[in-house]
């Protein structure tokens, strides 16, 4: 029977309870928007100890179909003071998944500053102290957690930022080698289980098997057409070849949506260093590894391990966003200062988007000069270190413009936005505007639409389509980006889950999750006016492409007529 691990940090007590049977057909980001919805009060503090952090594995995670594994996390963001779920791969979904824990509720706050960790095994949960581990790095807290409760446990930590609640701290998660190199990453989730005085929960699925379908025959079969399906996809195939960052090139020199100098161009000069094939075929000259899966059976393999030039591990999440907001948006193009500024983010716990932009508006603010990554690295140090000046930086970009007096801040909802310009990416601008989580992948990345009610239409569908995927522990890359079909996803839920499910209940999964994560933010005091893009989007084209974006306030409210 799956169940539900609710850790009440107040009284420092963990409860093991059975999961209603409402939430049966509920996982990953479904099921924290409907545990907040019941359960918060949308007004409460983020940082308060009525706001909660929720870990929930997806609805197919444990299974053994493959690219299933997602991890979603639910809180009252501190950054943008809605709703907001966060999505990583590694070995954690998983893990929860074959243990049959539906979610771990952390709840509460102690009355003193002691630092806690969370150990989850087949037989429930315990609180163990861990000052120990105070104002440690997370990869230093993973060798040191590993090196205790054994190296196959799934970790999830923060580091320092996280310690001190900076709205821009992420939750680092181990991936298959036991790096802290996947990221939780958006909206300050690091921040909400700081202030709960947790460091690190450890996932130890020891005695577990994987999930047997209920209907094994024809799950096999599906998983042998999925595979065929991926094995067949020309985007499939490239991004195996180069990852995410591989699209970089394209995204710069035609279609000219890359955030360059804060976002003030499309197009990059420098692209070909950080992105696409010639900086990936350098990479891998110097001992770079791409193709590399990020959580157990992804067929993906979108994901890489980067190594410096004497052979020494960097990072294993070089991502797209990361060379663009880390690389472009700062007018940097050194791969390995790139890699370097990304390190140290997955080091210290901090959101590469976010860092990113911030910077950005710290370049307007004069703090920093467009191409210094030797500033840039020195900028995210003062953020790990919690210097006066990296408390402010790490806030975000939102309160580090307002500390500054800057009025161009390419926030929405208080959010930094990722890197796809909403004016050339006009169907992705209606997402960021529409989605509660602000972002890309709220809704798979849309090129221009022909039209502002075509631009609805298309982000409308994707969203629809990727909290689905969200809510059931897929990979959106291996799935929604692949175009592969959502008829064929509800077929792999009923062969595994022993259900009967129709396309049309899973688009109506889909629908109600994006309901719910609206009520919350209405109810949290959100108008519709917090649906608009800043006014510079609106108002400086983005050369070379001079697009404004021209979706007009009248259709964005239209978004929601389902």
């Amino acid at each position: 029977m799956s169940k539900i691990l609710r850790v009440d940090m107040t009284n420092l007590k963990v409860v093991v309870e059975a999961s209603p049977p409402e939430y049966e057909r509920l996982g990953g980001r479904g099921l924290t928007a409907r545990i907040l919805n019941r359960e918060l009060l949308p007004t409460c503090h983020p940082l308060g100890k009525h706001n909660k952090i929720i870990f929930a594995p997806g609805l197919l995670d444990g299974s053994r179909f493959p690219s299933s594994g997602r991890l979603s996390v639910g809180f009252k963001s501190p950054l943008t003071g809605g709703i907001k779920e966060s999505n990583v791969g590694g070995t954690s979904g998983q893990k929860l998944g074959r243990l049959g824990i539906k979610a771990v509720i952390l709840e509460g706050q102690p009355d003193d500053t002691e630092l806690h960790i969370i150990k989850v095994t087949k037989d429930g949960a315990a609180i163990l102290p861990a000052d120990n581990l105070t104002g440690l790095t997370n990869y230093a807290v993973v060798k040191e957690l590993r090196a205790i409760h054994g190296e196959n446990v799934g970790v999830l930590t923060i580091g320092p930022p996280g310690e001190r609640k900076a709205s821009m701290a992420s939750v680092a998660c181990t991936d298959m080698d036991g790096m802290p190199s996947r990221q939780l990453a958006r909206g300050g989730a690091g921040a909400v289980m700081g202030s709960k005085r947790i460091k690190a929960i450890v996932i130890d699925d020891t005695r577990t098997k994987p999930i047997a379908a209920k209907r094994a025959k024809a799950f096999r079969e599906l998983v042998t057409e999925y595979t065929k399906f991926l094995d067949e996809s020309k985007g499939a195939n490239l991004v195996r070849a180069y990852g995410q960052m591989g699209g970089l090139v394209w995204i710069s020199d035609r279609n000219h949506s890359l955030p360059v100098r804060n976002f003030t161009s499309g197009m990059f000069e420098g692209a070909s260093k950080i992105g696409g094939k010639e900086a990936i075929g350098y990479l891998t000259s110097q001992g770079s590894q791409w193709s590399i899966p990020c959580m157990p059976g992804c067929l993906q393999r979108c994901s890489n391990i980067v190594r410096d030039k004497e052979g020494n591990y960097v990072t294993s999440g070089l991502e797209f966003e990361t060379a663009a907001l880390l690389g472009a948006n700062l007018g940097i193009d050194d791969i390995y200062a790139i890699a370097a500024m990304s390190r140290l983010d997955d080091d210290y716990g901090l959101d590469d988007i976010e860092m990113g932009v911030t910077l950005g508006v710290a370049v307007d603010a004069g703090i920093m000069n467009l191409g210094d990554s030797t500033r840039a690295i020195a900028l995210i140090n003062e953020i790990g270190q919690g210097t006066t000046l990296g408390r402010i930086l790490g806030e975000g970009a939102a309160v580090t413009a307002r500390a500054f007096g800057i009025s161009r801040v390419p926030v929405i909802k208080g959010q930094a936005i990722p890197a796809h310009d909403p004016r050339v990416e006009n169907g992705t601008g209606v997402t960021y505007c529409t989605s509660a989580m602000s972002d890309h992948t709220a809704g798979a990345v849309l090129f221009r639409q022909p039209t502002p009610a075509e631009a609805v239409k298309a982000s409308k569908q994707v969203q629809i389509n990727v909290a689905m995927v969200d809510s059931l522990g897929l990979c959106y890359i291996a799935f929604t980006e692949r175009a592969y079909p959502m008829e064929k996803v509800t077929e792999i839920v009923n062969t595994q889950c022993g259900l009967d499910l129709s396309y049309e209940d899973m688009q109506e999964m889909g629908k109600t999750v994006l309901k719910e994560e609206r009520v919350f933010n209405l109810k949290a005091g959100f108008a519709p006016s917090a649906d608009r893009l800043p006014e510079f989007f609106k108002e400086e084209p983005s050369p070379p492409s001079d697009f404004i974006f021209d979706v007009p306030d009248s259709e964005i409210d239209s978004f929601w007529d389902f």
